[in-house]
């Protein structure tokens, strides 16, 4: 991984360079001011900023492409395996359209025995008429969000493996609830089993004036929204998981919100769900939307976990594209921006 060094008059001016250089994936590792020289240190002007940032590996067990739609094998003794269950038939167009959308053989099995049970074997004529009924059924799955109540102390909590994007999510919600001037806010940069090195987040809020802390001191219950940063954790670390775990019980009642990648392959993500599903996420965000034309695929979390889609983000702009998550927005004629 290698490290770049950007020197800026501002803050503003360093997100730009950052950007421009290493592109949206780019990763701010630290922040540090540099001391104002020559005629700046008369005027008592402040200094320049110098901005440390790279662009992170992808994973190592990023799974090939083409295995976003498979149905999985489960393995009995060694060198035989049990195939699934034979699946539907699918006689409606609509649904075979979904899978190659990314929608998982075993939810499109799902989907359409609950529509033949609904509309009857024979789906309508018309493809309008087709296409609806599915889209209404597929929508009769979707579980709504827990509702957050405010000024109850209660921190929002960000987790999820690294390069998901959870303090770029974290920024996204914080900036358009400040900004639209709904809440007051502070914000936490804890450390886990790593250190937080998130320093972009220390700067952001100094730009936008919210309170930014290193070490959880409690809250006082007022109208503040509560947020807290942490580092990526390693699913497959038994040390990673018990460092979130422990700073997880030392937070009052935390929202939990797992964070990840929706570019990566659909059988990673549901691996990446599985590793961190002990520490009850009451729902996720799916960030990366802008580089993932098939949004459907989300629709398998839906059918496949217990857990509600709660916002949905794209890019790297802050605040960007960034949405309270709706079924409608996983249909593949709507837009995400």
């Amino acid at each position: 991984m290698k490290l770049s060094a950007f020197i800026a008059e501002n803050a503003n001016d360093a997100v730009r360079l950052v950007s421009e250089n290493l592109g949206p994936e780019a990763v701010i590792v630290s922040v540090r001011k540099m001391p104002a020289s020559g005629f700046a240190r008369l005027l008592h002007r402040p200094g320049q900023i110098e901005v440390t940032a790279c662009v992170p590996e992808k994973p190592r067990h990023a799974v090939p492409a083409g295995m976003d739609a498979y149905v999985p094998f489960t393995e009995k003794h060694e060198g035989e395996i049990e195939l699934p269950p034979p699946r539907v038939a699918h006689r409606w167009r609509s649904i075979a359209w979904l899978e190659t959308l990314g929608l998982l053989p075993e939810f499109s099995d799902r989907l359409e025995l609950k529509l033949r049970t609904t509309h009857g074997t024979k789906p309508p004529e018309m493809p309008i008429a087709e296409w609806t009924a599915v889209r209404d059924t597929l929508a009769t799955f979707w579980r709504p969000p827990p509702h957050e109540e405010d000024g109850t102390g209660r921190p929002h909590v960000f987790i999820g493996p690294p390069g998901s994007g959870k303090t770029t999510a974290l920024c996204k919600w914080l900036t358009s609830a400040v900004l639209r001037g709904e809440h007051r806010a502070r914000v936490w940069r804890l450390d886990a089993e790593t250190a937080n090195t998130a320093e972009f987040l220390s700067l952001h809020c100094e730009m936008i004036g919210v309170p930014a802390e290193r070490f959880w001191n409690g809250a006082d219950g007022g109208e503040e929204l509560l947020f807290v940063d942490l580092p990526g954790g390693e699913g497959h670390s038994a040390a990673s998981m018990k460092a979130l775990r422990e700073v997880l019980s030392s937070l009052p009642a935390p929202h939990i919100h797992l964070v990840l990648n929706a570019a990566y392959e659909t059988t990673l993500l549901f691996e990446q769900f599985n590793a961190f599903a002990p520490l009850m996420p009451e729902d996720l965000i799916f960030t990366h939307l802008d580089e993932e034309p098939r949004r459907v695929k989300l629709w398998n979390f839906v059918l496949g976990t217990n857990c509600s889609l709660g916002w949905l983000g794209g890019g790297q702009k802050i605040p960007g594209e960034f949405h309270r998550a709706e079924s409608s927005l996983l249909f593949p004629h709507k837009n995400l921006r």
